[in-house]
């Protein structure tokens, strides 16, 4: 069992120790370093993910680059955009406008030494296998481990049958070596207290393990029948239930026809409510939480108030598993697949996915016209958590022309929650609405033109090419002139255009008119009004003379602060910022501009930091400080390639980093500046811990270090001799990941060697 967070990437906490499969272990840590592909298989139950994740945790250190899990059974419709999408959230990389998800993917992960674990394929054979053979193709440092109950058919695959855990002959005397009875022992001393294997219960202990065929979730199921009844009488039963299930099955692999007898038992085992919520359950994507599981599961034989007592009745019998802090939940793939075949059977399917649908579209509308400031964490969160499900949805409605203009309305509230922005998928938030607009036929209505105005906005934010952004603004603006009454996004959108694709002050007066107008439609809309008045102050702060810019400033900072809107916060310590480097302190500026930083790597932004580190540019440049002003510039560009946010390419922010630019080339002349600017990182969080941790160059070694190389380098050399991870490393030096991996490239180059393993080898021989 392994504790499931959103969007992490790396190896799962395991909340159970990993019990047995050391030959199976040793075997797969010996191929995994030479076949570029290897798919675990086997029986759904058999403990592929489990033997997954504890490989990926064992050799983790021997990937410069890490381990990334990407749980894929959330990802169903075989949508390929949709797929790459979730594998680079996965991965971490914001995905970017000016290429597609795959590129994207493909182009971040060809120079890099990374395992990549796809876990639950079988749904997604064609499309998973298509992308596994561009990343392969393209990127020889990659490895790719799936756990797949059909094979991908991608050339060079490795196909692993995971076998179920061996099991006791019926004579066999007491043994606790055997992988079943060792799997069996460890769940029993966690959920059934004082129970222990004597001489007397093992004949029975033997029973149920060949009963269940060593198949581990099987082993887990027998164990929490254990804590009702005793192992005997658990042995009689199965004896039972294996004879009356599988006499008619005609399925041919036994150990199939088992994980299905033993589903089946559980199933049986439940009371109608718990089957009932069982079923209904499996419509969920990704998980859910208990308000989710009422609203959805209720009706039709199940009252409200019996969900909460019937989803404790699955917990206790282990088909539903638990978060750690018990605020979601969700059931083991097999167990989901038996649900769902259950709710086919019961004609349930139609009625049970029409308020999954429902609910979600209204958990959209909610969580956009919820906005109060101090909430907005807990609103993105919410968000964040269900956005499997919202995108289960969204593709549902889209995909239907009698609700399409209900998912065009969802993909509307879903944007204004700005969950995209702060995820770093602004094309994904094109995407949707880019399907629903056209999913919907052409009409003058407020909603379309709105959603035309957001489309245009965040191709903006992206920078899409100027003429087909202006394009979009005309065609919003053609239609709110047709629907005739104000609509404040068309508005925001039209002074947005006017200030950072024009560099003209006159778009400040649109965008005061829309907030006025998001103002006007009531809190309902304070998201919106929030969002426009950040933009109205970082456009004054940038065109405006300091009479009009100041003031402005310091209103927005003092209106945050009432709001206890951390993002809103972020952006007044920004606007201060640029107010004390055009007129004011430029020490002063960069004090307030890491300020706002430090916020954003708090609440996790990916747009905010490109503006704020290209700000300290800009102040360091006022100060100066022509090195680190160059350094700061390089990051901030940098930075534009890897998230496909353009903020170089509006024109304010152009102007004022072409007078940071002249004024730290003529400090530095054209050659330092060059090396100063190269400065780069690979992802948001690289660039912010690039920026606010420690620097690493005083560190003074311990020992010789071998000829060539920096302190710096040194102390990176000998914690990855240890045999610490890049993170660790970076944990250790207080460094960002990037900057190990940019210091083991220079050692690999300078001692003439490839790999990790090769530099843990030649230290060890030098330490002899």
């Amino acid at each position: 069992m392994t504790e499931r967070g959103p969007g992490t990437g790396g190896v799962p906490r395991a909340l159970s120790s990993f019990v047995g499969r050391k030959d199976l272990l040793a075997e797969l840590r010996r191929r995994i370093g030479t076949a570029p592909l290897i798919t675990l298989t086997g029986v759904g139950g058999g403990g592929k993910t489990r033997l997954a994740l504890e490989l990926a945790a064992q050799v983790q250190r021997a990937y410069d680059d890490g381990v990334r899990v990407v749980e894929l059974a959330p990802a169903r419709g075989g949508d390929p955009e949709l797929l790459a999408q979730v594998v680079l959230s996965a991965v971490g990389v914001p995905d970017q406008a000016t290429t597609t998800p795959l590129e994207t993917l493909v182009e971040y992960l060809a120079p890099r030494r990374m395992l990549l674990v796809l876990d639950n394929c079988e749904h997604l054979v064609e499309p998973v296998g298509h992308l596994v053979r561009e990343v392969l193709g393209a990127a020889p440092g990659v490895r790719v481990l799936t756990t797949s109950r059909a094979r991908l058919r991608v050339p060079g695959e490795v196909l692993v049958m995971v076998p179920p855990l061996d099991v006791p002959a019926e004579d066999a005397p007491l043994d606790l070596a055997h992988e079943s009875v060792a799997l069996l022992v460890d769940r029993a001393a966690a959920s059934v207290p004082g129970w222990r294997i004597t001489e007397d219960n093992w004949p029975h202990v033997v029973r149920v393990l060949r009963r269940v065929a060593g198949i581990p979730l099987a082993v887990e199921q027998a164990v929490v029948r254990m804590r009702s009844m005793p192992v005997e009488l658990l042995a009689d039963r199965l004896d039972d239930v294996m004879r009356v299930l599988t006499v008619n099955d005609t399925t041919t692999v036994p150990h199939h026809r088992t994980m299905r007898a033993l589903i089946g038992w559980s199933h049986d085992q439940c009371t109608p409510a718990e089957r009932l919520l069982w079923a209904r359950l499996s419509v969920f994507e990704g998980g859910f939480s208990l308000p989710a599981a009422e609203a959805v599961c209720s009706g039709d034989g199940l009252d409200a108030t019996e969900v909460a007592d019937a989803l404790a009745g699955l917990l206790d019998k282990s088909i539903a598993l638990p978060s750690a802090d018990r605020s979601r939940y969700h059931l083991l793939e097999p167990l989901r697949q038996h649900g769902a075949a259950r709710l086919r059977a019961s004609g349930e399917v139609a009625g049970v996915r029409v308020r999954h649908r429902e609910h979600f579209r209204g958990e959209a509308a909610r969580l956009a016209a919820s906005f109060t400031g101090r909430n907005e964490a807990l609103l993105l969160d919410s968000v964040d958590r269900d956005m499997a499900n919202h995108r289960v949805v969204l593709a549902d409605l889209i995909g239907d022309p009698a609700t399409a203009h209900a998912g065009l309305q969802m993909s509307v509230d879903l944007a204004r929650t700005r969950w995209y922005t702060y995820a770093g998928r602004l094309p994904e938030e094109r995407l949707w609405l880019g399907r629903a607009l056209a999913a919907v036929p052409p009409a003058a209505d407020p909603l379309r033109a709105s959603a035309i105005a957001l489309d245009a906005w965040i191709a903006l934010c992206l920078g899409v090419e100027r003429s087909q952004v202006a394009r979009r603004v005309d065609e919003a603006t053609a239609l709110a002139r047709a629907v005739g009454v104000p609509l404040p996004a068309v508005t925001f959108v039209r002074g947005a255009f006017a200030v950072l694709a024009l560099g003209s002050v006159a778009g400040a007066d649109l965008l005061r008119q829309a907030h006025a107008e998001f103002g006007d439609l009531g809190p309902d809309f304070a998201v919106d009004e929030h969002l426009a008045h950040i933009m109205l102050t970082v456009s004054l702060v940038l065109l405006s003379p300091r009479e009009r810019a100041e003031p402005a400033a310091e209103e927005f900072f003092a209106s945050c602060e009432r709001l206890g809107a951390p993002w809103g916060l972020s952006w007044a310590h920004w606007c201060r910022g640029v107010v004390e480097t055009r007129w004011g302190d430029p020490e002063r500026a960069l004090e307030v501009l890491r300020e706002g930083l430090r916020v954003q790597r708090a609440i996790r932004d990916k747009w905010g930091p490109l503006w704020t580190i290209e700000g300290l540019g800009w102040a360091h440049a006022k100060a100066g400080q022509a090195q680190a002003a160059a350094r700061m510039l390089g990051l901030a560009h940098g930075l534009h390639r890897v998230t496909g946010v353009r903020v170089d390419g509006l024109v304010p922010f152009a102007a004022h980093s072409a007078r940071a630019v002249r004024r730290a080339r003529a400090v530095l002349g054209d050659d330092a500046y060059g090396r100063a600017y190269s400065s780069r990182a690979e992802s948001v969080e690289n660039a912010l811990a690039a920026v606010l941790d420690a620097d690493d160059e005083d560190e003074v070694p311990t020992s010789p270090r071998p000829a060539g190389l920096t302190p710096a380098e040194w102390n990176v050399a000998r914690l990855v001799g240890d045999g610490l991870s890049n993170p660790e490393v970076a944990s250790r030096l207080v460094i960002s990941p990037a900057t190990v991996h940019t210091h083991l490239t220079r050692i690999y180059r300078k001692l003439d060697i490839a790999n990790r393993h090769q530099l843990i080898t030649l230290l060890a021989g030098k330490s002899d």
